[in-house]
């Protein structure tokens, strides 16, 4: 019969169960049982409980057998120990008993038990060891151990690990790579292996000293460029890091290394490229030292030019503003003695007081003609004068100068010529401008022509884009030296015509000057016959079609039916200019109301009833631009009123300033009577068409 074979379960009637496991008697992590030779249970030591027992009690219940304690599976496993065991063959095996997160794993080991007198085995011994958290925790460790190795294996820098010897323990691929070894011909070989004199023969000093002394220089203070020796002789340089750590118990040594030959090559280049640049600095600065004293001499050189070019600028502009003064100041008694003249030449007067008028008349009206030339050229020089540009037909302003100088012309026998091709579309320019440079022109040609004929002409160049103007005249023409000097204010090319046709030489200044403003200019050319040739070049765009525009006499009626009776406030300052604005909103037949400044306008607006603001910029309190920005400031509705403003100021600057402070609209001063009404129009319908229902 097997040892094994079972018997009556002494705990079957106890527990009224199936057998029990061994693992629930096993109260510790180690018991041991003892058996007689026929596997019977006799005496059980350590924490262990057997049914019908305690822990540790002896002997057993009678009849307590192994198979009560494991599975038929664990002692089939389990047969073959105790036969060896039976025969002084001790051996052990390892069991998982128990059920679910209650598994445990049980190393078992059988012993056979001699007799006393040594005659034979006389029983087994059976030792029970929980090696369950034993087991795990090797588990987890080779589990850390995978994982280290594998970070290990992927780190970019060389590992290598030393103890206390000075003996490799461990080394990455890294490693490998950075000295030329294998990792197995370096782990037992000394670490000397990879250094030169003189650190190969102070290495296993240090160590020692830093056993003894814990000194040693090198541990924990950070990386430190040394010369490793790779195993074919080269060295070569890195960056080690070297630490302490204690394995299993062991001191151990931990060097971290890294290859920085590329880096200490590029700081090799960027040392000699630094080298290169302080020479080449300093060679700029022997350069630079004598340039600062030709910088220091043209700088006061460029000083005493800007305290002259300052001075001359103030002079001009005295200039200006005293020519402008005296202009306004003596067309008041000009515009006198020319009515008076007039009305004396309609009196019937004796020819000999007759021609005492006419020459008070003729020497007026040429004093008149100097007086506004001096005013324009004084308007040009102090920035004052503004170019319009507008829609305008070219071949109408041509004809138009042509009309007024041909009985001119005509009286002196002269033949005056109008030749326009490619004008009949509109364009967008400064027509009154033209106009003014056309008629100078023609003017000057009729003056300085005795016979012959003089050519107005017209026609566009560049592919549309400017317009060439031409005046020809059959006269003495210009000396190549006077043609540049002509166009100087107060110069005419022949002192002798001067004194017999008059004039001051400021008209083809002016001329000059306006083209200029208009992006334009002006020259003049010899022609075949001798005459001259006066040229004008014009940038003109050209325009679809002109805006429908009311005809005059009409504004005020169709836009005061347009605006639904509005009330206008205009605040105004000046009582010349309310006297103006009041004549035209009249004319047009709208209500208005005055404020005299920037803070009565605020106030007015405040206190509502109003549909548009004219506002003035320059007034004494308030300034237009702040009182924008008041009422812009007000509670709906008032902040959303029209507000136009009226200045005498149009350049871009100025028109920005109105718009950035909240404005609608802008006209300019002197104020003409169709553009007001029409910007009125325009702002109150923009008004009308968002305001709601």
């Amino acid at each position: 019969m097997s040892h094994l074979e079972t018997g009556p379960n002494p705990s079957s009637a106890a527990s009224g169960g199936p057998d029990l496991l061994v693992s629930e008697f096993l109260q510790a992590e180690f018991a041991f049982m003892v058996l007689d030779f026929d596997a019977e249970l006799r005496f059980v030591g350590g924490a262990c409980a057997l049914p019908g027992g305690a822990a540790g009690q002896a002997p057993c219940p009678a009849g307590a057998r192994l198979a009560h304690l494991f599975t038929p599976s664990d002692l089939e496993r389990l047969e073959p120990l105790i036969v060896a065991a039976l025969q002084a063959r001790p051996g052990a095996i390892k069991i998982t008993s128990g059920y679910g997160a209650e598994t445990r794993t049980l190393k078992l080991g059988v012993l056979p038990r001699c007799q006393g007198d040594g005659a034979g085995p006389a029983g087994l011994v059976l030792t029970i060891e929980d090696v369950t958290q034993r087991l795990e925790s090797r588990l987890r460790l080779e589990a850390l151990e995978d994982r280290l190795r594998a970070i290990l294996s992927h780190a970019a820098d060389a590992v290598i690990v030393i103890d206390t010897e000075g003996r490799i323990e461990l080394a990455n691929g890294a490693a490998e790579r950075l000295t030329g070894w294998v990792a197995g011909d370096l782990v037992g070989s000394p670490i000397t292996v990879l250094m030169e004199e003189p650190f190969r023969s102070s290495h296993q000093g240090q160590i020692e000293r830093y056993l003894e002394f814990g000194d040693s220089g090198i541990l924990n203070v950070g990386p430190r460029p040394f010369p490793l020796l790779r195993r074919n002789g080269a060295t070569l340089p890195i960056e080690l890091s070297v630490g302490e750590a204690f394995i299993a118990g062991e001191r151990k040594f931990i060097g971290v290394c890294r290859d920085i030959s590329q880096r200490l090559e590029k700081d090799e280049a960027l040392r000699s490229a630094n080298a290169a640049l302080r020479h080449k600095i300093s060679e700029l600065q022997a350069v630079s030292q004598g340039l600062e004293a030709q910088k220091l001499a043209l700088e006061r050189l460029a000083a005493d030019n800007a305290a002259a070019r300052a001075e001359a600028e103030r002079a001009n502009q005295a200039k200006s503003r005293f020519l402008a003064t005296m202009s306004h100041e003596l067309r008041t008694p000009l515009n006198g003695i020319l009515a008076v003249s007039e009305a004396l030449g309609r009196r019937g007067l004796p020819p000999a007081d007759q021609e005492l008028v006419e020459i008070i008349s003729s020497s007026g009206q040429g004093l008149l003609s100097i007086l506004n030339e001096i005013l324009d050229l004084s308007r040009v020089e102090a920035g004052q004068l503004q170019i319009e540009p507008r829609l305008f037909s070219p071949r109408e302003a041509v004809r138009a100068v042509a009309e007024v100088w041909r009985f001119a012309a005509e009286a002196k026998g002269l033949e005056l010529r109008v030749q326009t091709r490619g004008l009949a579309a509109p364009r967008i320019g400064d027509a009154q401008r033209l106009r003014q440079i056309l008629s100078n022109l023609v003017n000057n040609a009729i003056k300085f022509t005795d016979r012959g004929a003089i050519t107005l002409r017209a026609r566009p160049v560049a592919q549309g884009q400017r317009l060439r103007f031409e005046v020809i005249d059959s006269g003495p023409g210009v000396a190549p030296h006077d043609r540049e000097r002509l166009f100087e204010p107060f110069v005419q090319a022949d002192s002798e015509r001067t004194r017999r046709h008059g004039g001051a030489g400021l008209g083809l200044a002016i001329c000059r000057e306006l083209a200029g403003l208009m992006g334009g200019r002006i020259w003049v050319e010899p022609t075949p016959n001798g005459g001259a040739c006066f040229v004008v070049d014009l940038p003109l765009a050209l325009a679809e079609a002109a805006p429908a525009r009311p005809p005059s006499g009409e504004p005020a009626v169709a836009a005061g039916r347009r605006m639904q009776d509005p009330r206008i406030l205009v605040a105004e300052d000046h009582p010349l200019n309310r006297l103006v604005a009041s004549i035209i909103l009249q004319e047009a037949g709208l209500r208005f109301d005055f404020a005299e400044d920037g803070v009565a306008a605020v106030e007015a607006v405040t206190g509502g009833g109003y549909d548009l603001v004219l506002m003035d910029v320059n007034m004494p309190r308030m300034d237009g631009l702040e009182a924008t920005r008041h009422i812009r400031a007000l509670a709906s509705p008032m902040r959303g009123i029209p507000i136009v403003a009226v200045t005498a100021n149009a350049a871009p600057e100025e028109v920005e300033a109105c718009l950035r402070a909240g404005m609608t609209a802008f006209v300019a001063k002197p104020i003409r009577a169709g553009d007001l009404l029409e910007v009125l129009t325009a702002a109150l319908s923009a008004a009308d068409s968002v305001r709601p229902d």
